[in-house]
């Protein structure tokens, strides 16, 4: 009887695994597809904006703005659905409005139009990557429960053995447990993130090649390229009615009969207690998000205003894409040390903005999105990673939209104050701005960990 009891607990366990590494693989999918979509397109637009459009740098701040300011908000508000409803569905949508934003963009003629165009742009972002990345933190969770030594050993309660020697074997693997499980974390959104890089560095070469088409029909090629996402968002859905698979990380809460084994012995965590006392930690992220929205909304028509051209332009982002990828190849090393790698990209990003206000020319630019896409593809997986690793399951949709949420506001602020202050001091004035303000944190961070002790860890 037990042993038909056991099993059927393998088999179901089987299943689980099965079930997690197909979302995940489809998951993969999505971000790539969605990548290329995206990296075809969205380095053109400031381009777009001010030789078509004839918007100033405030304006197309502005437009930067409208895309990203959706992200200081709608990412919370997502995050308490997912904690709620099916997943799939949420990313379904996402997935959706992003391929009917692109589209619309070929019917933009003002100022106002692209920046409303650009905001419901936004909103999909907003759905799509707290979906999936709360589907990637519970199918890693998955995985690990699978994996875990007091699962394995729970027969061994049916013989008369000395409890305490359990509790001591329990307790002795627990942190070894607590790393493999956060670099596993780190390893699955590293991937999932890679699979958007590869999209986004293959992307502008295909956006350059279509250029000659016109704007029109690069926006329109562009959203067809989102169509193989559409597709796996739905087999997601389909996977999370499929008997066969487990649904723990598709489902919320309201599709669950059940959480009784997630609920014992559950610390009653609220976000707030949570992020309390990581407000420098918090401000990194700020930084980094707000450099990562100058980038895609500002430096493109910088680049022009230099004697960049739009295939060139293309093709210093497929470097960017090429510096991402090889770093998210090599991310596990750098998660093992985690606070010493945020150091690190922070100096980098400070670095690259520094070039690209002394320099700006194509050797230069290359050279600054080199270092900066190897900042990026620290500070997303580790910075992720961090907040999320000890929050409580039924918490982690609220959580990945609280973190979406602090990286909104940076996205949001970055642009537009980038574009006045281009305005109103030079155009290269932002990117010394960005580079003092780096210069200021990296110190203050640096001393914060040193007085904590977890500068190593």
């Amino acid at each position: 009887m037990d042993c038909d009891r056991g099993n059927g607990k393998s088999k179901k366990k089987e299943r689980e695994e099965k079930g997690s590494t197909m979302m995940l693989l489809l998951l993969y999918i999505c971000a790539l597809s969605m990548g290329i979509a995206y990296g075809a397109h969205v380095p053109l637009v400031p381009v777009f904006a001010r030789e078509v459009l004839n918007a100033t740098y405030t304006e197309v701040g502005m437009v930067g703005m409208a895309n990203y300011i959706p992200y200081a908000f709608f990412p919370f508000i997502v995050g308490l659905l997912l904690d709620r409803f099916n997943k799939g569905a949420m990313l379904l949508s996402g997935v959706s409005m992003a391929l009917a934003s692109i589209a619309m963009l070929s019917l933009a003629r003002s100022i106002l139009d692209l920046a409303l165009i650009r905001a419901f742009s936004g909103i999909a972002h907003a759905f799509f990557w707290p979906s999936a990345e709360a589907m990637i933190s519970m199918s890693t969770r998955i995985d690990e429960s699978s994996n875990s030594p007091d699962r394995n050993n729970s027969s061994s309660g049916n013989n008369d053995r000395d409890k305490s020697s359990n509790s001591s074997s329990s307790n002795s693997s627990s942190n070894s447990n607590s790393s493999s499980g956060s670099l596993g974390s780190v390893r699955s959104i590293s991937r999932f993130t890679m699979a958007w890089v590869f999209g986004y560095m293959v992307g502008p070469l295909i956006g350059s090649s279509l250029f000659h088409l016109g704007y029109l029909q690069l926006f329109i090629y562009s959203s067809t390229m989102i169509i193989p996402a559409l597709a796996c968002s739905i087999i997601i859905i389909l996977l999370s009615k499929h008997k066969g698979y487990s649904s723990d990380g598709i489902k919320g809460e309201e599709d669950r009969r059940s959480r009784s084994s997630d609920s014992k012995g559950r610390v009653d965590l609220t976000l707030i207690s949570i992020v309390k006392g990581k407000i420098m930690f918090i401000a990194m992220i700020m930084y980094y998000s707000a450099s990562f929205a100058i980038l895609l909304s500002i430096v493109p028509s910088y680049m022009k205003d230099n004697g960049v051209d739009e295939q060139l332009i293309g093709m210093l982002f497929f470097i960017f894409g090429i510096a991402r990828m090889l770093t998210l190849l090599a991310i596990q090393l750098f998660a093992r040390y985690e606070h010493i790698s945020i150091l690190i990209a922070s100096g980098a990003i400070a670095s690259s903005m520094l070039i690209m206000h002394t320099a700006p020319t194509p050797p230069s630019f290359g050279i600054a999105l080199l270092a900066l896409g190897f900042a990026f593809s620290i500070y997303f997986p580790i910075t992720l990673t961090m907040l999320t690793r000890y929050v409580p399951s039924k918490m982690i949709g609220s959580m990945v939209g609280l973190y979406e949420t602090i990286f909104g506001i940076g996205w949001t602020l970055g642009p537009i104050t980038s574009g006045i202050v281009a305005d109103v001091f030079s155009i290269d004035a932002p990117y010394l701005a960005m580079f003092l303000i780096g210069v200021v944190m990296i110190p203050i961070y640096t001393m914060l960990r040193l007085k904590d002790g977890t500068i190593t860890k």
